[in-house]
């Protein structure tokens, strides 16, 4: 006996399944929008006390649904801080005419959203490599951090990059989220890789101090890290709040701290997505390395052991 779909259901499933039609034939890059009425984006999600690799996701699919309805997207979201978090990475999608002739709307809040997938194959990360491309583009305060941090890091190295993910991700087990991989099999796979790939160097990229530590003993004077905070405060704060205790409950001491921490994490998946090659846990962070990346790394691997 089939089971019965509601019609909010099919109605949702309907609408992704054109989001992603009109992601897979639309050339972003040339795309006519300056006739298309202005929709305001202030709608996402979670409230985002920082910025992270799903609010990207997020914003991306508030732009594709606007731009599939012939409208002209700009972001305004702000977080209960009232900062517009893409504002302090990225710049907008389009520029406001500096005299608007066209309607102007609000973007409703998204019943329907493009299926990112838990695994992407090289046509998918085509796909969507589209709309990082487009859309995804550095103000320039950004883009110099992001600069200055190749240049001294991997520029002209034979870099194999690494992400591993500790902290809320690995003592949560949040549900329906890619299970991540014993860092001994990390580890062990990286070995190997290295000599088949003939990289001489590792860039890691992680958020515990203990983390780091494992790939320096077995990776001596090779590894290679971005200006960056450790979050190993976690784990005392969860002991102490339960399971509810996220990542972004860690603070440091200095000015604009969320900020801070945005941006070196931002930009270490920046690094990644430079890397020669790829080994990683499956992640909102290892994903955006490769849609960023765009198949051109020598050889990737996402570990694939299921959901939580």
């Amino acid at each position: 006996m089939k089971k019965k779909v509601g019609n909010k259901d099919i109605k949702t499933l309907l609408q992704s399944i054109r989001l992603e039609k009109f992601l897979k034939n639309t050339d972003f890059e040339n795309l006519a929008v300056e006739r298309y009425p202005v929709c305001y984006i202030k709608n996402a999600t979670w409230d985002y006390p920082m910025f992270h690799m799903y609010f990207i996701t997020n914003m991306l699919d508030n732009i594709v649904y606007c731009l599939a309805n012939k409208k002209r997207p700009i972001i305004q979201f702000e977080n209960s801080q009232k900062i517009n978090l893409w504002e302090q990475f990225l710049e907008q999608p389009y520029t406001l005419q500096k005299k608007e002739t066209t309607k102007e709307y609000e973007c409703e809040e998204l019943d329907a959203a493009l299926n990112w997938p838990i695994n992407p194959k090289k046509e998918e990360i085509k796909d969507y490599a589209k709309l990082y491309k487009s859309f995804v583009k550095l103000n320039q305060k950004t883009k110099e951090y992001f600069d200055n941090e190749y240049n001294n890091i991997i520029k002209d190295k034979r870099v194999l990059g690494v992400l591993c993910r500790g902290t809320d991700y690995t003592a949560n087990k949040p549900k329906g989220h890619p299970v991540q991989p014993p860092i001994k099999d990390v580890i062990s796979l990286v070995e190997k890789k290295l000599l088949d790939l003939k990289c001489e160097w590792i860039y890691l990229a992680t958020e515990e101090k203990k983390i780091a530590e494992q790939f320096e003993r077995a990776f001596p004077k090779k590894i290679l890290i971005n200006k960056r905070k450790y979050f190993d405060e976690f784990h005392e704060i969860r002991n102490k709040q339960g399971e509810e205790a996220r990542i972004s409950w860690v603070h440091f001491d200095r000015e604009n701290d969320n900020y801070y921490k945005s941006l070196e994490y931002f930009s270490s998946i920046n690094l990644l997505s430079k890397c020669t090659a790829l080994i990683a846990g499956n992640c909102g962070g290892s994903r955006t390395a490769l849609y960023l990346n765009d198949n051109k790394y020598e050889y990737s691997y996402l570990f694939d052991l299921g959901i939580y």
